[in-house]
């Protein structure tokens, strides 16, 4: 039986970056996955990666700083009854990286749930969520925990870090009214790292202006679990808009994603965020159903961005 783990891509509807300095954050898992089927590989003591997105084969023992296994590191090394020689992953993905969704928390998840089909580990998804958790760290260095999350349980999720070390907060939220969102693609890959680093800067030599931004986003987000809840889509859509503009006084917004976001405003969308680290990768917006979508990612593929369907129920 082949050993198959899959880790869900997301969206964050509202708390970019606000989350990593525990402010809640809503965000979504979607249909978009990282799959990986672990082997065991008779008489090796190497690690190899085949992976089918980026097209390319690593081994530990020649390339042993590669991220891939300095995330693989993180998340096993403590077991140390869990085998870590004589594997082949091969990795496969129907979305690609740096484009906000999510795609090294979908391949940590993927990870851990391939190891624990192969060694037959009986972990439940709490323990997959903390493994990925620790890869993240690896990747992104201070990350909130909500990406990993939502890459585990492929849910709409409130969720709330707790700054002092101890279990995150992660609830699902039942939609009262589908969402439809076009994901569109600025074309500007983007390192979540970098993005994160520079939020920090931001904090660190603007700290009173930091705070207001942070006051301001509580402000959104306390009302937003409702209105998900009871379908208020038009008022989502006006908390999308206000949840960016704090987020380009951040300054992680880029010249494409701005005008995707003023295509979209033009189009009569309810409203349009940054979606993920920023700096590039994409932005989100809520239109008012299928045909709506349809009509902006004509507009938007007309421009020269690639855009996609998202429905989230």
């Amino acid at each position: 039986m082949a050993a198959m783990g899959k880790g869900y891509a997301k969206i964050i509807l509202f708390g970019e970056h606000f989350v990593v300095y525990g402010l809640p954050g809503v965000a979504a898992g979607i249909d978009k996955y990282v799959q990986i089927e672990a082997q065991k590989v008779k008489d090796s003591d190497d690690v190899v990666f085949d992976d089918k997105v980026f097209n390319e084969k690593i081994s530990m023992k020649e390339n042993p700083e590669h991220l891939k296994f300095k995330m693989f590191h993180a998340m096993f090394d403590s077991d140390e009854y869990l085998p870590k020689k004589g594997i082949k992953f091969i990795v496969n993905a129907n979305f690609v990286s740096g484009i906000g969704l999510g795609y090294s928390s979908a391949f940590s998840v993927a990870l851990a749930r391939s190891m624990n089909v192969l060694y037959d580990q009986s972990w439940k998804e709490d323990k997959i969520n903390e493994l990925a958790h620790l890869a993240e760290i690896v990747a992104h260095g201070d990350p909130s925990g909500i990406d990993n999350t939502c890459a585990t349980y492929g849910t709409t999720i409130y969720f709330e870090k707790d700054l002092k070390g101890g279990k995150n907060i992660a609830r699902p939220i039942k939609c009262g009214k589908a969402l439809y969102f076009v994901l569109a693609d600025s074309g500007v890959k983007h390192e979540s790292k970098e993005a994160v680093e520079h939020v920090k800067s931001f904090k660190e030599k603007n700290p009173k202006d930091f705070d207001i931004l942070c006051a301001d986003y509580k402000s959104i987000v306390s009302k937003v679990k409702k209105e998900i809840q009871f379908g208020g889509t038009e008022e989502i859509g006006k908390l999308m808009n206000k949840n960016n503009e704090l987020l380009k006084q951040l300054g992680i917004s880029t010249p494409e994603l701005d005008q995707i976001i003023r295509i979209s405003n033009f189009e009569g969308a309810f409203g349009a965020k940054i979606t993920g680290a920023g700096m590039g990768g994409s932005a989100l917006i809520l239109c008012e159903n299928d045909k709506h979508q349809d009509k902006l990612i004509a507009s938007l593929v007309g421009k020269g961005f690639k855009a996609s369907k998202i429905k989230v129920n």
